[in-house]
């Protein structure tokens, strides 16, 4: 959803900065603010019985963090976490429940971004099951870079290591043959996207279910 006058909230928004990291919603607590990234990308973890985190889903310019207010429903049992840095538009719940629950636009919108978080859930525990490292790194790398406006994330391996949990030493390996292939750069904290086709061909069948489920 674009910030601008169509919107129900007008002046309300306020477009701020969230740094690397930034959580942004706590698993059961009511969040204060909803956010709408721009340029920004949020991982959404769920806790496990052990008390782990798992990363289940992503959110860019493609959706919102807080979708649970939009329908005042409990709090979410996901935290979200900023994890590359960039800007946000920024909405006080307060507002979104006076102004926003009556626009048919709105609902459809966020209707449409809970359809792709569903089958961005569903589709990771199918890819995590099936396939292997490389077509997995690939797979995310795509999911992240469509959410960003830019060809370069803020993470390097050690990032990755988390997210898709496997060793760092079969991730290093699987990104040094996207780098032999001229798909991708690994540069210090930084992964640069250098040919989004190359990327393609050496992923999964569930990017392109994901992607052809998007708003």
């Amino acid at each position: 959803m674009a910030a601008d006058d169509e919107l129900p909230w007008g002046m309300q928004l306020e477009l701020v900065d969230l740094p690397a990291r930034a959580e942004l919603q706590s698993p059961g607590v009511p969040v204060s603010h909803v956010h709408f990234p721009v340029s920004a990308l949020v991982v959404l973890l769920r806790p496990t019985a052990g008390g782990d985190e798992v990363p289940v889903a992503l959110v860019g310019h493609d959706g919102v963090v807080g979708v649970a207010a939009f329908f005042e429903a409990p709090p979410e049992a996901s935290r979200a976490v900023v994890l590359h840095p960039g800007a946000a538009w920024r909405l006080a719940v307060s507002a979104l429940v006076a102004d926003g629950l009556q626009s048919a636009r709105v609902i459809q919108a966020v209707l449409g971004h809970l359809q792709v978080l569903t089958s961005q859930m569903a589709q990771t525990a199918l890819c995590e099951k099936t396939h292997s490292v490389e077509p997995r790194l690939c797979r995310w790398l795509l999911n992240a870079f469509d959410r960003i406006p830019d060809d370069a994330l803020a993470l390097d391996l050690g990032d990755l290591t988390e997210m898709l949990d496997v060793p760092v030493d079969a991730l290093a390996g699987a990104a040094a043959q996207l780098v032999a292939k001229g798909a991708l750069a690994c540069e210090p904290g930084r992964l640069v996207l250098l040919n989004r086709a190359k990327l393609l061909a050496q992923t999964c069948g569930c990017q392109v279910m994901v992607s052809n489920r998007g708003m």
